[in-house]
């Protein structure tokens, strides 16, 4: 089924910026009060079952939010121990992590897909498709036939070298650098590119130093 719809809509962002406050006020305090940390979890946990089945999306979830008496008797019959809004808060924010990790990765198999369709041999994943536009941010390519992922980013506000790069192979750990001059790192990541195209198909791509 697919998760995608309403979780990019704009208006998203009040009712999730309700549900992280929520954590974010919630969690401390069961870290203080280790006495009922399991219980609360517990309940987190049965208040979590009850959204899940109750929609796939954003408007399930903020009907979710709307009718919360009957969502949390549903859940624990026996009643909860825990600030209403908050647990219902932490709940609708674990839901939407979900469905939002289930839209990403159906939106990363299509674009894999159209890719192969297409006949290509990168399938760019995230951001632009050239690191030489990046100012900010990031870019992840994926080279098709030896399943390598080629991640470029620049982060001028990290306090040390802003360029970075990182290599991750099928069959062993990532392998990342970064880099001060700008032209070094482009001219690292078109090697890469380079170097993972000249591989034998079906090779894990697995990076030289």
């Amino acid at each position: 089924m697919d998760t995608t719809r309403d979780l990019t809509d704009p208006a998203a962002g009040d009712p999730r910026a309700r549900w992280r406050a929520a954590e974010d006020r919630l969690y401390p305090t069961l870290i203080a009060n280790r006495s009922t940390y399991q219980l609360a979890l517990d309940q987190i946990q049965a208040v979590v079952e009850e959204v899940r089945r109750r929609g796939e999306d954003m408007a399930a979830l903020l009907v979710v939010e709307a009718d919360a008496e009957q969502v949390l008797a549903s859940a624990c019959p026996e009643g909860v121990g825990l600030p209403t809004d908050l647990l219902l808060g932490v709940a609708c924010a674990v839901r939407d992590r979900e469905l939002t990790a289930a839209s990403e990765r159906q939106r990363v198999q299509r674009v894999v897909a159209a890719a192969r369709s297409a006949g290509a041999e990168w399938a760019s994943l995230r951001g632009p498709e050239s690191a030489a536009e990046l100012t900010e941010g990031s870019t992840v390519a994926l080279h098709l036939s030896s399943g390598t992922m080629l991640t470029a980013t620049v982060d001028p506000w990290s306090g040390g070298p802003p360029y970075g790069l990182e290599v991750a192979p099928t069959d062993g750990p990532p392998t990342s650098w970064n880099f001060a001059d700008r032209a070094e790192w482009l001219a690292e990541y078109r090697r890469r590119r380079t170097e993972l195209a000249a591989a034998p198909p079906g090779s894990a791509g697995t990076p030289t130093t």
